[in-house]
């Protein structure tokens, strides 16, 4: 799948928004307080006071412009600063809440620890099939993107492979590539702009291409290495998430390149969001990740409880018949 870039929608000059509080304190916690932000709004002659980030970070509505000043200060795109939930009523209280919000405030929880820490976090969503790990992992990517992150997704149902990851990680399509331009002139493209080296590249390439004459062992390691560069890379000016759906469908190759990878990303922005599919009865050990270097949130799902004491009514109808032709 590919990254998803949503484009802003146009606005009138002096309308007021609300935005994404979390998104724009963690940005502004990068860049030191208030004070010293509004001296570099001034140096860079944009109209913004600490009145005004207050305001924005507040809570409240502000005007489009500041929106537009705030992105262009932080080279991002309005839309993620503008909060993409609207007001709703708030529901009636319940005792006891619903699972499903209790695991969507986890994921929330682990997704805004990862944007103010800008450490690798992981959280591994395990369940029987039907269980509701897909939609989990949508919700992640949907609120993750709101909050700023660039997504990345690999969906179940399908054996994923390091080149299934390199091309999502570039934004490419397995079919991107034509006659006039092939997929491996994308990736050599795509792979230059985000400042990757030419060994790197070539490692790259070579998981959809005849790979360079190296020997196995040495292909093997650069294009681990090459993937480990090209995460790091992504991650370097925004927060990265990366969700990879039925994790146990993952081939040996992606499985031994993560077990590397992973690790490596302890200092970078990143969020790895794995869902495994668990069957009953005795089968072999899904492919696992090492995880013993990033903090990690397990959520296990369980399928919705069906009611064994619940009578079908077209069952009972047609016992019902049954029984009285058979009186009859």
């Amino acid at each position: 799948m590919t990254i998803n870039l949503a484009s802003s929608p146009i606005q009138p000059f002096d309308a007021r928004v609300m935005l994404d509080v979390h998104s724009l304190k963690a940005l502004r916690q990068r860049r030191g307080g208030r004070e010293a932000l509004s001296e570099q709004f001034q140096e860079r002659r944009l109209c913004l006071t600490r009145a005004a980030i207050k305001r924005a970070e507040s809570g409240r509505p502000v005007p489009y412009r500041t929106v537009r000043h705030l992105a262009a200060y932080y080279g991002i795109g309005v839309e993620t600063l503008i909060d993409a939930e609207p007001a709703r009523e708030a529901p009636p209280p319940r005792p006891v809440p619903d699972m499903s919000d209790v695991e969507r405030l986890q994921c929330r929880a682990v997704i805004d620890a990862v944007h103010v820490g800008g450490r690798s976090r992981i959280i591994d969503v395990q369940g029987a099939a039907g269980a509701g790990k897909s939609h989990l992992l949508s919700f992640g990517a949907r609120d993750a993107r709101a909050r700023g992150y660039t997504c990345v997704v690999l969906d179940g149902g399908a054996t994923h492979t390091a080149t299934s990851l390199m091309l999502a990680l570039l934004g490419l399509q397995a079919d991107a590539g034509t006659a006039e331009a092939p997929l491996a002139g994308h990736v050599r493209e795509r792979c230059a702009a985000l400042g990757v080296s030419p060994v790197h590249i070539d490692a790259c390439v070579g998981l959809i291409d005849a790979a360079p004459e190296w020997p196995l062992p040495a292909t093997q390691l650069l294009q681990t290495a090459a993937l480990c560069a090209l995460v790091q890379h992504r991650a370097a000016n925004q927060p990265l998430l990366i969700a990879i759906d039925d994790l146990q469908c993952v081939d040996w190759q992606l499985a031994m390149i993560l077990n590397v990878v992973v690790p490596t990303t302890l200092d970078y922005p990143i969020l790895w969001m794995f869902a495994t599919r668990l069957e009953p009865g005795p089968m072999r050990r899904p492919l696992g990740v090492r995880m013993d270097a990033l903090a990690r949130t397990t959520l296990h799902l369980t399928p919705p409880a069906v009611r064994a004491d619940r009578a079908d009514a077209g069952g009972v109808h047609r016992l019902g018949r049954t029984v009285g032709q058979d009186a009859g």
